[in-house]
């Protein structure tokens, strides 16, 4: 999995110089909107002071940048000033609508919103150590995938072989002799090597 890159719509992860190029084209964007919608009402002055207000609308102000730049043909089939509207506006009057009490407490544009706080129950990190020790490093999980059967395969793959038919060959020209000569199958000397039969890969196999 590649690492995750945070762009400069990411509130979260802004440092001081991307926080305040994003603050200047929010307000920007945000008091137009405001005034072009006649929004006042529904999104009060101090909005800015409201993490959640913020982040709605730097994604609507994000759209409405996509939607309304120059674009090619196809891409306007796909994403246009009409898609913003129904996509993007009327969704967010509705939760406008919905979240009324977020300025509940605003006065004038005097408000501090209640920080919500949120924890994780305690041994989370004691959780998280036990569960990733349980589970088996890349080299396991990757032959464990592989299975038990490829596994063989590989295993014989990387084994020289010989097939009955050329083993026979071979004792029949003298090259190679069967360590016991009443064992039909039994263990084959050939090239300073002993050969056994394999049921399971129906060849010879080097020892």
């Amino acid at each position: 999995m590649s690492e995750y890159r945070p762009g400069s719509l990411s509130w979260r992860h802004l440092d001081q110089e991307q926080a305040q190029r994003l603050w200047v084209e929010l307000i920007d964007w945000v008091e137009w909107f405001r005034g072009c919608y006649r929004l006042t009402d529904r999104i009060k002055g101090c909005w800015y002071r409201h993490p959640k207000m913020v982040e709605e609308l730097t994604a609507a102000m994000s759209a409405h940048k996509v939607a309304y730049e120059q674009l090619s043909e196809e891409q306007r089939h796909t994403w246009s000033p009409g898609s913003w509207h129904y996509q993007v506006y009327q969704p967010l009057l509705q939760r406008l609508a919905a979240n009324s009490d977020e300025f509940a407490d605003c006065i004038d544009g005097r408000c501090e919103p209640p920080k919500i706080e949120v924890r994780l129950s305690d041994g989370v990190r004691e959780w998280i150590v036990r569960d990733i020790a349980a589970r088996p490093t890349p080299i396991e999980a990757a032959i464990e995938a592989t299975g038990s059967s490829a596994n063989s395969s590989s295993r014989s793959a990387a084994l020289p072989t010989i097939d009955a038919a050329r083993m026979v060959d071979l004792i029949d020209s003298g090259d190679a002799e069967p360590v016991d000569p009443d064992d039909e199958f039994g263990p084959v000397s050939y090239d300073g090597h002993v050969w056994e039969w394999s049921d399971d890969e129906d060849v010879y196999m080097r020892g």
